[in-house]
């Protein structure tokens, strides 16, 4: 079974998860580096690889799921 991690992502793809994760912990206050954030990565990784391509749309999805 593939997982989802062994995944190509480039460099512009990378950047754009980083900026997104970093706002969306930056907003609610969670560490990048707690369980919360690792969480929060991996949502936000699978998400992108499924199409949401965006940093606005996974930011979105970051506050949607946080729900605050």
């Amino acid at each position: 079974m593939t997982s989802f991690y062994n995944h190509h992502v480039d460099e512009t793809a990378s950047t754009v998860l980083l900026i997104a994760f970093q706002e969306a912990c930056a907003r609610h206050d969670i560490s990048p580096d707690s369980e919360d954030g690792s969480d929060l990565l991996t949502v936000l990784l699978y998400a992108f690889q499924k199409g949401t391509t965006t940093k606005d749309a996974l930011v979105g999805l970051a506050l949607n799921l946080i729900g605050k």
